[in-house]
């Protein structure tokens, strides 16, 4: 196993306690990566476009401007 993701929820005691601990180790390690929910949705939406884009069932134009994204 190569990664670990980790869903912490930072409303609670102890996520209070443990982010900023992450957060720091983040800064000073490669190995370590904090990914936001935002940040989580946008990567599998990508992945699902390249897999898509592979496939020929969807257009990168298209499936973009359907989010209302012009590019």
């Amino acid at each position: 196993m190569k990664k670990i993701l980790v869903e912490i929820d930072k409303t609670s005691k102890i996520g209070k306690q443990i982010i900023p601990l992450l957060m720091a180790l983040s800064e000073n390690n490669p190995g370590i990566s904090i990914l936001t929910q935002n940040d989580t949705e946008d990567r599998i939406l990508g992945i699902m476009m390249t897999e898509a884009a592979k496939s020929g069932l969807a257009a990168k134009k298209r499936v973009l401007s359907k989010l209302g994204i012009n590019y």
